[in-house]
């Protein structure tokens, strides 16, 4: 006599939008006013989940909810599955009558010489596609592009080889100069040699064996300084080399466009130094949407006709 088994239906996108929620929220009663439905029923997506899977997934705590091992493998995929449905639904909004959908950019400082006309370009061809801009941040603005998030991010970058698995397109490239105070006493210097016990302030990772000041030094045969401070913030780059011995490699064009009327300089350098480039990031295992193409396409364009 054969004994019937109920076997666990498969998860959906519903009980998998529930779990993300609580896992973000740490909490099913906001997860559940997230959704717009009950505490109840929010549970259930979950037992449900749960039960297809086999694996419990959150455990109630003193904080409130808070993952299982299980539940934290299960969290990023859940976020990429939910991601991906959404880009597959825009991209058959977008091919139909080019409506719906929502663009979300992360965007250096650096593009903004193109943006404007990208932007207006863009919104010309796709009017109903909601933009959403948001300030390149590494390493959180990465991990929101690993997650789908991010449509792309448009970002500098001062290192050599990048290995860190995303598609990647040159927008354009930066010259760089060598900045200090105006009155700083190396302030005719023409050789790196002559700056090399200074207190750098660097942009991007200064343990990447290829970075900036790395390969700047290393044209020139000469050893990397040691004395460095990897520094993102422009802001934070300008208070500190106002009122110290410090150097700092910045954007020429934006430097002068940024910096006045704080009394800094431009070091003479007589040999060229090392370009920055202003890349464009999507993840490689994912195509861009056709909105998030587009944009990438109106970039180019901007770039072209500047």
């Amino acid at each position: 006599m054969l004994i019937s088994q109920t076997v666990p239906a498969p998860m959906n996108l519903r009980q998998l939008r529930a779990f993300v929620l609580i896992a973000e929220h740490r909490s099913i009663r906001a997860a559940a006013r997230a959704l717009c439905v009950t505490q109840p029923a929010a549970t259930r997506s979950l037992r449900e989940l749960e039960q297809s899977l086999g694996a419990e997934l959150v455990r109630r705590s003193a904080k409130g909810v808070e993952l299982t091992p299980y539940g934290e493998a299960l969290h990023k995929r859940a976020v990429l599955i939910l991601q991906e449905a959404r880009r597959a639904q825009e991209d058959i909004d977008q091919m139909r009558d080019g409506e719906g959908g929502t663009l979300n950019l992360a965007i250096s400082s650096s593009a903004l010489t193109v943006l404007p006309d990208a932007l207006a370009a863009f919104r010309a061809r796709m009017p109903r596609v909601a933009v959403a801009f948001h300030e390149v941040a590494a390493p959180y603005s990465h991990a929101q592009l690993d997650a789908g998030r991010y449509d792309l991010v448009v970002q500098t970058e001062y290192d050599g080889n990048n290995y860190d698995g995303f598609a990647r397109t040159t927008l354009f490239t930066l010259p760089l100069v060598v900045g200090a105070r105006a009155d700083h006493p190396l302030r005719h210097a023409t050789d790196l040699a002559e700056l090399r016990d200074l207190l750098w302030l660097m942009p991007g990772n200064t343990q990447t064996p290829t970075n900036l000041l790395h390969l700047a030094y290393a044209s020139r045969g000469l050893p990397t300084p040691t004395d460095v401070i990897p520094c993102q913030s422009i802001a934070i780059a300008l208070a500190i080399l106002a009122k110290s011995d410090a150097v700092g490699f910045f954007v020429r064009n934006g430097f002068h466009r940024e910096l006045v009327p704080h009394p800094l300089c431009v070091i003479p350098l007589a040999h060229p130094l090392p370009a920055a480039r202003v890349s464009i990031l999507t993840r490689a295992e994912s195509p861009p949407t056709p909105a998030a193409q587009c944009f990438i396409d109106c970039l180019n364009a901007a770039r072209a006709a500047a």
